[in-house]
């Protein structure tokens, strides 16, 4: 037995490596396990953060594209504003331009259906189209892209500058009856009220205007035409040298802004706005020198009032646009960045003058339907002065006057007569003294209080 059981004694050593390396086995699966188990877990981490990403990708895809549709349906809506607020501009604009050329139109057929002054009544013709051609251009630039306002800025200057020429050969005309020398002889009679005409146009005068007063009076008259005549000549160059300037300068607007606020002073936009000024002054320098020659002479058909509704479509057009672009310069700041966008909501400068300019010209075809009537020209015709529609402010200034005047005469005739009432009174009295006669009030008891108080009264009148 011992012997059977020494080699049981001998394999037992060997039992102890194999039970650790079961272990080191387990232990290596247990690692491998949480390894496969970590890995896993990872795995999913993963693949659930990559789902996470790409549906929050998804998601911000489907926010911009949300925020593009409500942009561009944003956009659509401001441009259907727009649309709506141009074409009810265009609307207004267009039936005040329509009712002035219809009102033109049927004061220049009224002129045709009576014409018996051809020579006078061809320039008032030519004056009537002033109100439709300023009309008209004003709302073409509201309908026609922006491109288009320089070109019918130039066709409006050019029509300015020869509605002034125009309404000196009116007058010239009115003057003359179509005959050239009888105003020259109108103008002989009145050769010591008139200047001397410009040295540096002698060469256009013949006879010299020293040899005598028909030749002065020659002399002035085409001195009036020939200054009258350069301003038509020279504001369409004008004004076409400034429609080519801003063309140029449109891509340039920031070296301008660079070079400072004295850079306008010696550009060429500024020499040729002196020349404009200076042909300006001496066309009205030479229509009011042949004015205030034959104002007396002209009288009768009003020539200050006809004048006033020709220069007042000028003056008021060019102060108007002035003031109206002072103010967008002054307040085009006041608003932040942030509202930039809507800044193209706001109607601009040009857009409101081209609507006032529509608005206005409806009222200066009746002015010139009142101050340019046909019946003007038919003979035995007498000058009517037209009443404006008041409010009888006049009339009733004039009653509340004889009123307050009727009642101060009655208050004065009642002085007077309480005067004179007492004077007699006082008079009786002292004649009854210087008698010796006994007054009524010494007697009786009874006879002094009956006679005194027709006194009493007297005295509490005076008082009062």
């Amino acid at each position: 037995m011992f012997r059977q059981l020494s080699p049981i004694q001998e394999d037992s050593p060997q039992e102890a490596p194999s039970n650790s390396t079961c272990c080191l086995h387990f232990h290596r699966l247990l690692n491998y396990g949480s390894l496969t188990v970590l890995s896993i877990a990872t795995a999913l981490l993963f693949l659930q953060t990559q789902a996470i990403s790409l549906r929050l990708v998804t998601q911000q895809h489907e926010i911009e594209s949300l925020k593009e549709q409500l942009q561009s349906s944003t956009e659509h809506i401001e441009h259907q504003v727009a649309a709506q607020r141009d074409l009810t501009v265009v609307h207004i604009a267009g039936t005040f331009t329509l009712l002035s050329c219809l009102i033109t139109t049927f004061h220049m057929t009224a002129h045709l259906r009576k014409m018996n002054q051809p020579f006078v009544q061809r320039k008032i013709l030519a004056i009537l189209w002033m109100s439709p051609i300023y009309g008209v251009t004003s709302f073409l630039c509201l309908v026609l892209p922006h491109s288009a306002d320089g070109y019918l800025t130039i066709l409006k200057d050019f029509y300015e500058s020869y509605v002034i020429y125009q309404f000196l050969s009116f007058l010239i005309a009115v003057l003359g009856r179509g005959d050239r020398e009888a105003v020259i002889r109108c103008l002989s009679r009145h050769v010591n009220h008139l200047d001397r005409p410009y040295r540096w146009m002698r060469c256009l005068f013949h006879p010299a205007p020293e040899e005598s007063d028909e030749a002065m009076a020659k002399a002035v008259l085409m001195e009036c035409q020939v200054l009258g005549m350069q301003f038509v000549l020279l504001r369409p160059v004008v004004a076409v040298a400034n429609f080519v300037l801003e063309l140029m300068a449109e891509g340039n607007e920031a070296d301008n802004e660079d070079k400072g606020r004295l850079a306008f002073l010696y550009s060429p936009k500024f020499i040729l706005l002196m020349l404009q000024n200076i042909s300006v002054f001496l066309a009205f320098s030479g229509l009011l020198k042949f004015y205030h020659a034959v104002r007396d002479e002209l009288a009768w058909c009003q020539p200050f009032n006809k004048f006033l509704t020709i220069k007042g479509v000028v003056f008021m057009t060019f102060w108007q646009g002035l003031a109206i672009s002072v103010f967008f310069h002054f307040n085009k700041h006041d608003n932040s960045d942030d509202d930039s966008n809507d800044n193209s909501t706001i109607p601009s400068a040009n857009t409101i003058q081209h609507i006032l300019i529509c608005m206005e010209m409806l009222f200066f075809s009746i002015a010139h339907w009142c101050v340019f009537p046909a019946e003007e020209w038919e003979d035995g015709y007498k000058v009517q002065f037209y009443q404006g529609p008041g409010f009888g402010f006049k009339d009733f200034a004039s009653d509340v006057s004889l009123i307050i005047d009727n009642g101060k005469k009655s208050i004065r005739a009642r002085r007077e007569t309480k005067r004179n009432g007492s004077g007699d009174d006082n008079g009786s009295t002292s004649t009854d003294l210087s008698n010796g006669k006994e007054s009524p009030s010494f007697g009786s008891m009874d006879g002094s209080s009956h006679q005194m108080e027709p006194e009493l009264n007297n005295t509490d009148d005076r008082l009062l």
